[in-house]
């Protein structure tokens, strides 16, 4: 996702252990290199709602050894939620790590085909956030393993740092895939992307059907159906087919002109 290139690293390809017990290594790193499996990670850069239902799914979270995971909790505003405490792991070759009084903090692998637990706490949250966090998948063929680099994980509540004015729950696609896609730059196949003209910079419009996708990090001052925020403060507004949208810019109204086709 977002043109970023596979880099490579080696995996034991039986545990770390490539010798018989007694006996010393006397091959080179060539032979080592030979004994591995190897296979390609893939950095991503995403976002996910955590489900707090009783008997939800747990957020899994892939990481490896030399790629730490950074995660940042984000309200159903978009804010910031810091955490409350320091992260606990299940698996000590999984390690959390976490910048006090923010909302960020770091997974780090020791080891490959490490799985385990990790209980985060959120301020003025009631119930602790479980994480199941992977480092590989030894029983798999697959030559490339998708790691997290950075991952916006979205709680379904409004926390401490919310803006007054931000949008109303049910205007909020918390599970809605269609927008997260979108969101993340990822959009539909059917979806086709326009040509604006305006003052709103870093902006994108796709429209799908009779509804436009407007990505940008501007707030909109025209009406909207739903919408969707990421922690770095991209928004995704979903509206009605129309040529024009004003938006807020520093302060002052911005009009966005849509060439529709």
């Amino acid at each position: 996702m977002f043109g970023v290139n596979p880099h490579h690293y080696w995996l034991p390809a039986h545990d770390g252990n490539f010798w018989g017990s007694g006996l010393q290594p006397q091959v080179g790193e060539v032979d080592k290199a030979m004994a591995a499996q190897q296979v390609a990670i893939v950095p991503r850069i995403s976002a996910q709602t955590v489900n707090l239902s009783p008997g939800a799914s747990l957020p899994l979270v892939r990481t490896a050894v030399n790629y730490p995971t950074s995660l940042t909790f984000i309200d159903s505003t978009g804010a910031p939620w810091k955490l409350g405490a320091a992260p606990i792991s299940g698996n000590p070759d999984i390690t959390p790590y976490y910048v006090p009084n923010s909302p960020v903090m770091v997974l780090y692998a020791a080891k490959p085909f490490a799985s385990g637990n990790v209980t985060v706490y959120l301020e003025g949250l009631a119930v602790p956030i479980m994480l199941n966090v992977s480092s590989g998948e030894s029983d798999t063929k697959a030559q490339t393993w998708t790691v997290d680099s950075r991952l916006d994980l979205r709680v379904p509540r409004r926390g401490p740092g919310a803006q007054p004015g931000a949008a109303p729950e049910v205007r909020i696609g918390l599970h809605d895939r269609v927008l997260q896609g979108f969101l993340d730059g990822v959009p539909p196949k059917e979806a086709k992307q326009l040509k604006t003209t305006g003052n709103v910079p870093d902006t994108t419009v796709w429209q799908m059907g009779d509804d436009l996708y407007i990505r940008t990090r501007a707030d909109i001052r025209d009406e909207f159906e739903s919408t969707l925020s990421s922690a770095d403060g991209t928004h995704l507004w979903k509206l009605p087919v129309t040529p024009y949208v004003s938006f807020s810019v520093m302060g002052h109204t911005a009009s966005l002109n849509v060439a529709l086709e």
